[in-house]
């Protein structure tokens, strides 16, 4: 908004979900009435009424984030364009790292494509570095190449940004003697150990419990933590690095209003010299002094049942390499792997995202997946298990029943998280290769198909999470 406003000398509003219904009716008011010449929203200021709507940007338009997970799925992105056509006005979709779709919408000649082939400003080009984990001496998930390289880019008095998407101190508390691993009930999936507070949390559910003195199994007291977490990633530098300031920008760091812009006004200040951050630190912000990034650790990435994770995982990528590097300086980047000749990784890093793109484009196409099918995800949710799948099973059977030709129908299966706040979750997948025939499959599915009234049964047509 400051960017804007220093840039457009016209009347320009906010809208988002912090607003109370005065300050949004507010907004609504002046853009309907054309006092607002500019109006800067979240997905769902694309439901303002304008007096005159000329162009409909869409910044970031890969993210996730603009899918509606729950109440009414709809994508502001395709919404977007939908509202844009109606209008008949320009829509500008904006990515240093744009969803296959959209390549794909490129390719076929849908989208015109503007390229902007030079960094902003006087950016020079990044250096890119992978560090082999394998036979390194790490310690706490840093290996001691990318401590040195740390180590050179601080003496310089440039500041270093590293990237671990998992907050807390460590995501599993197990016992040394047994196994025993501290789960949460509700979702069956371990706790997550928070050092500060010295609470156990589930990242999925909400839940928390005192961290527990001694084994639930066997009643040892030698409770130990694996896996690494923001938090202990900070200590870990504040042992190695004790005369720089660190700045950790999680969710959990920044809950008290003020404290996100406190960090980042810090970082722009330079009193912080390390940033440690989640994905929240990963895009959009300018800190002309960073000029070193390393992503930590994103190897789950490369061996995910969701068949989208590698294209957020190259997304990613670009996006955090984008933090260094701004200004005059030359910014590096490091990625940290056990798998540095995975053909994703080679791709994206010796020919760039566009090849990535197209390599993944032909992959999808062989392999009949979006966008070169078109898919619905049917998600049934109930305390007793047998009662979704039974669900999903007479729903399965009623589209077999159907005889479309060339719709799939997959499952029903147990979701890959399958149970989240003490409910039980089975998905049934439709697919096929056009929408028009998904949508006459899905227009004759009626609610009263399902015959209990324990279950909950949700539609997410074009589904991005399919866990």
């Amino acid at each position: 908004v400051r960017r804007f406003q220093a840039r457009f000398n016209v009347e320009i509003d906010v809208l988002h979900s912090n607003l109370n219904d005065t300050q949004r009716l507010n907004v609504w008011e002046r853009a309907r009435t054309g006092q607002s010449a500019i109006v800067i929203g979240t997905r769902s200021a694309l439901f303002t009424q304008f007096s005159d709507l000329g162009l409909i940007i869409l910044d970031e338009e890969h993210d996730g984030s603009f899918k509606q997970q729950d109440g009414w799925r709809y994508h502001a992105r395709d919404l977007g364009i939908v509202l844009a056509q109606k209008l008949n006005i320009p829509i500008l979709l904006g990515s240093a790292t744009p969803s296959l779709e959209s390549v794909n919408n490129v390719q076929n000649g849908k989208y015109h494509h503007l390229v902007l082939s030079k960094r902003a400003g006087n950016a020079t080009a990044l250096r890119q570095f992978v560090i082999d984990l394998k036979h390194q001496r790490i310690q706490n998930g840093l290996s001691e190449p990318l401590l040195q390289r740390m180590q050179e880019h601080l003496e310089k008095g440039n500041q270093v940004l590293l990237f671990l998407n998992r907050r807390g101190f460590a995501p599993v508390l197990l016992c040394h003697e047994c196994g025993w691993i501290d789960e949460c009930h509700h979702c069956e999936k371990p706790y997550t150990y928070h050092q500060h507070q010295r609470v156990l949390r589930c990242h999925h559910c909400g839940a928390q419990k005192t961290v527990p003195m001694q084994c639930g199994h066997c009643g040892s007291t030698h409770l130990v933590t694996t896996g690494l977490g923001t938090e202990q990633l900070e200590e870990t530098l504040k042992a190695r690095f004790p005369q720089y300031n660190i700045a950790r920008i999680d969710r959990d760091s920044t809950a008290r209003k003020g404290k996100l812009e406190g960090y980042l006004e810090d970082i722009q200040q330079g009193k912080s010299q390390i940033l440690i951050g989640t994905q929240m630190l990963a895009k959009g912000h300018h800190f002309p002094n960073v000029t070193l990034v390393a992503l930590v650790n994103v190897d789950n990435a490369l061996f995910s049942l969701d068949f989208r994770a590698e294209e957020r995982l190259a997304q990613l990528y670009v996006q955090v390499a984008g933090r260094s590097g701004r200004a005059e300086k030359q910014g590096e980047v490091v990625l940290q792997t056990h798998y540095p000749d995975h053909p994703l990784l080679t791709t994206l890093l010796e020919k760039g995202y566009q090849a990535f793109a197209e390599e993944t484009l032909k992959l999808r196409h062989n392999m009949g997946l979006p966008p070169f099918s078109f898919q619905a995800l049917f998600k049934a949710q109930c305390r007793h298990s047998e009662e979704a799948e039974n669900a999903l099973s007479q729903l399965a059977s009623f589209f077999y029943e159907q005889k479309i030709e060339g719709l799939q129908v997959l499952g029903p299966i147990p979701a890959p998280f399958s149970k989240k706040a003490g409910q039980y979750r089975w998905q049934l997948l439709l697919q096929h290769a056009s929408r028009k025939q998904l949508q006459s499959a899905l227009s004759r599915y009626s609610p009263e198909l399902i015959k209990s009234s324990q279950v909950r049964l949700i539609l997410d047509v074009d589904p991005l999470d399919l866990s």
